[in-house]
Parts: C-alpha cells; structure tokens; sequence
C-alpha cells in the first residue's frame, strides 16, 4: 500500500510543488529533498519495528497521511477528494484494530 499508493500521491504532491518540472526519481528517489519536512517526518513516522502496536499505529499514520496529501493534491487538481469514504476506511481498520480486544465493545467489521 505505502509503496504503490502512498508514494504516488508523494510523487504528485511534490510535482504541484515544482510545477510538474521536476522528474520523479525510480522508487520514490529524491522525495526526501523535495517535499516539505513536515510531510517527510510524517512518513517516517509510518516505519516501525516488529511490536504490534507500535504497526497499528503506524498504519493508523499511513492512513492519516494518505488522507492529507491526497486532500492537498486533489484540491491542486481541483478534484474532490472522497472523504465520506476515507472515514469508512478508517473506522473499518480501527474495528479491525480491536477485534479481540477486550476494552473493545466487541464490534466485528461487515462482511
């Protein structure tokens, strides 16, 4: 997911920047140098070790930070980013998150 869609919006969030001029590096390449660093640490922040919590969270940021730069970008491309569908995303990944858990309401995602 981070690779082949988050990196894309990346890619396209640093192109509006530098009015489409710049050529994307293969992999991502030379994101680092041209995005802004708030965006660039929030990334980072989506790499974690092996503890599990410390993965949820970090896919809990993924998603956060999708939802951000996409907005960016589609507001740059003048297209409506589908928020109502983000939120159902999310909750449904949260219920996922807590499946078992037994501060849990119990709640099990649709099927």
């Amino acid at each position: 997911m981070k690779h082949i869609y988050l990196r894309q919006m990346l890619e396209w969030r640093m192109e509006i920047d530098h009015d489409w001029s710049v050529p994307v590096g293969l992999f991502g390449k030379g994101l680092r140098k041209r995005l802004p660093p708030a965006i660039w640490c929030a990334l980072e922040q989506t790499y974690v070790g092996p503890d599990m919590a410390d993965n949820w969270n970090a896919l809990m940021r993924t998603i956060e930070l999708f939802h951000q730069v996409a907005m960016e970008v589609g507001d740059s491309l003048e297209h409506t980013y589908p928020d109502a569908l983000h939120q159902r995303v999310r909750a449904y990944v949260e219920r996922i998150r807590h499946m078992g858990d037994p501060h849990s309401n119990g709640d099990k995602p649709p099927t």
